[in-house]
């Protein structure tokens, strides 16, 4: 197989203030406190067009963004964040989107489907899971755990589960590279665990043990705002990657935002991070995995259905 090429963003957290009493009768009412005392200074809007044109330098074949476009799930942040990513999403076959917990910020954007009216075509089905073809015998599945609540908690239900096993069963002879595609991450690395835990997926174990018996496969994330790109030691042929939040600031310098740069070439995966410096683009080798996708781990791997 031809290398291919994924650019992977993540939170990007399009935002908008509103005043509107009857919109603010919701837990939105919190995220426009957090906007108003400091929240919108940390998300530098004015560098979305900069950040588009660098993904569209890589020249990839195939964009993922996995989740949380917009802060409050306002429908002119979704409107904000489609238009400004619009380079990067068409034709639609060249890009697949999930939701976070932020596209799903109230229960009235959720019924109303704001996610599914902006972003819905760069899915691989209406509902959730779905697998979606990339590339020759490459696919994308596609997990929704997000809720609103006034957590920022993710639940993943059984019965979402469940399909997924069973549409996992059903394509998997015709799949050699898998991407699951999910926001929440299951893990995090040593040193993040605690930005995780009070934001964390409810009863992931019983994901993670699904995701164990899948044999080699990435595992693309976002949620906490930290690129990453490690194995959980609970699953081994995992390769997690979390693209990090793209237009928030590093006030440390430990930080920089960007997004993943994945290139598959045969069985091979190297992962690189195109991060901002503040001054320029930094290219920040993440991980190299020679033979990850060797079919002969996929195949010792136990069904997982079971």
């Amino acid at each position: 197989m031809a290398a291919f090429r994924i650019a992977h963003l993540s939170d990007v957290h399009v935002w908008k203030t509103t005043f509107n009493p009857v919109r603010l009768m919701s837990k939105r009412i919190v995220g426009m406190a957090a906007l108003m005392l400091g929240r919108a200074r940390r998300f530098r809007l004015d560098r979305l067009e900069h950040l588009v044109e660098k993904v569209e330098s890589i020249r990839p074949d195939h964009v993922l963004i996995t989740g949380d476009l917009t802060t409050t799930a306002l429908p002119e942040e979704f409107e904000h964040a489609a238009d400004a990513l619009a380079p990067l999403l068409h034709p639609p076959g060249r890009a697949t989107v999930i939701p976070g917990n932020h596209d799903r910020y109230t229960g009235a954007s959720a019924r109303g489907r704001h996610f599914e009216r902006a972003f819905g075509r760069f899915a691989g089905a209406a509902e959730f899971p779905w697998m979606r073809f990339i590339a020759d015998r490459t696919a994308v599945l596609g997990l929704d755990p997000t809720r609103p609540a006034l957590s920022a908690r993710g639940r993943l239900p059984a019965g979402q589960l469940a399909a997924a096993r069973a549409l996992w069963e059903e394509h998997r002879e015709a799949v050699d590279r898998l991407i699951v595609a999910c926001h929440y991450p299951v893990d995090a690395p040593e040193g993040l665990r605690d930005d995780l835990e009070w934001k964390r997926l409810e009863d992931s174990h019983f994901l993670a043990e699904w995701l164990t018996a899948l044999g080699p496969h990435l595992y693309c994330c976002g949620h906490v705002h930290r690129a990453w790109a490690f194995t959980p030691p609970h699953i081994p042929d995992q390769l997690c990657l979390n693209a990090g939040a793209p237009l928030m600031v590093d006030r440390k310098g430990d930080n920089p935002p960007g997004f993943l740069e994945i290139t598959l070439d045969d069985t091979d995966v190297a992962v690189v991070h195109h991060g901002w410096d503040g001054s320029g683009w930094v290219e920040r080798p993440m991980a190299w995995r020679e033979g990850f996708f060797d079919l002969a781990r996929r195949r010792e791997a136990r069904p997982s259905g079971g």
